[in-house]
């Protein structure tokens, strides 16, 4: 095995379990808002982040029976990822079992609505039932092009305003506003696990890469974050989100190119998610430290 294979290698498994904060993230921070302004149950807060796990885990079995059956160049994980595969996947014997898992863990997801629905009513089915679709029809969205949106509004807006219905009961403003900065850095993270091979002029295979867009979103994340603080949406504390800008400097730098070499590009998405998960703990830090320390 070469050097590059092990890296790759590594930062696969590394992207593997570092994409669960893609729901870790928004679940925490919805929690968080409830902090101050009513009582949280650890308990309800404890099925929110398990209903998302449940939902992302499902989408993820979903996703890889669909893309491990085709070969569409459209997808970078026929050919980047290859090999890529969710949980306990390796144990499958039938190549329908990704299928069957998706829409098992699906289904538990359900007990986990069910005891929301008992508490709340038919607003939570809502969002659930959004989000299930979603799920279901994720790869057929991305290779339609609306992958980048479809995680935007999934891993944002939706799962953050239904994670904040959830513990309130109440549908609010708040969470919406709040998920855009962290939602378009997950939108950050899809974009890069979508990119696409190609062969450099000495015969390496290279990723190929639009800057322009990955300056855009992270400018964007960090600029909707300041405008949070300005428009008091957020407390001033909730700057220390901007502590995500460092592991976004370093995944731009192993992007210094159009194209890159694909330990450097998966090295580069680490970083990417790095930024996400920085960015949430120092706006939930900051949400938290307003009722305690005074700035202004």
């Amino acid at each position: 095995m070469t050097d590059n294979t092990t890296k790759r290698s590594a930062y696969i498994l590394q992207i593997k379990y570092l994409l669960f904060s893609a729901s870790i993230i928004p679940a925490l921070i919805s929690g968080v808002l409830v902090y101050g302004q009513a009582q949280l149950h650890l308990f309800d807060w404890f099925l929110v982040i398990l209903g998302l796990l449940l939902g992302q885990a499902g989408g993820d079995y979903l996703y890889y029976y669909f893309t491990n059956n085709h070969t569409d160049q459209r997808d970078a994980h026929t050919k980047i990822f290859a090999g890529w595969q969710p949980l306990f996947a390796r144990y499958f014997k039938s190549a329908k079992t990704p299928f069957y898992v998706g829409i098992a863990v699906l289904l538990v997801n359900v007990f986990v609505l069910y005891y929301f629905y008992l508490a709340i009513g038919w607003k939570i089915l809502a969002f659930a039932a959004v989000g299930g679709l979603i799920a279901l029809t994720f790869t057929f969205l991305m290779r339609k092009g609306f992958k980048e949106v479809t995680v935007f509004v999934t891993f944002g807006p939706l799962s953050m305003a239904g994670a904040y219905l959830a513990l309130t009961g109440q549908i609010a403003y708040l969470p919406v506003w709040v998920s855009i900065p962290v939602g378009l850095l997950i939108t950050l993270v899809a974009y890069l696990k979508g990119a696409r091979i190609k062969t450099s002029d000495d015969g390496q295979h290279v990723v190929s890469i639009k800057n322009n867009l990955i300056d855009f979103l992270t400018y964007l994340a960090f600029v909707s974050l300041m405008a949070l603080v300005v428009f008091k949406v957020l407390p001033v504390h909730s700057l220390l989100g901007l502590l995500g800008i460092v592991p976004a400097i370093l995944m731009r730098k192993k992007l210094a190119s159009k194209s890159a070499s694909i330990p450097q590009y998966l090295s580069a998405t680490v970083q990417s998610i790095f930024a996400m998960i920085v960015t949430g703990i120092g706006m939930m830090a900051g949400w938290i430290l307003q009722y305690h320390f005074t700035v202004f």
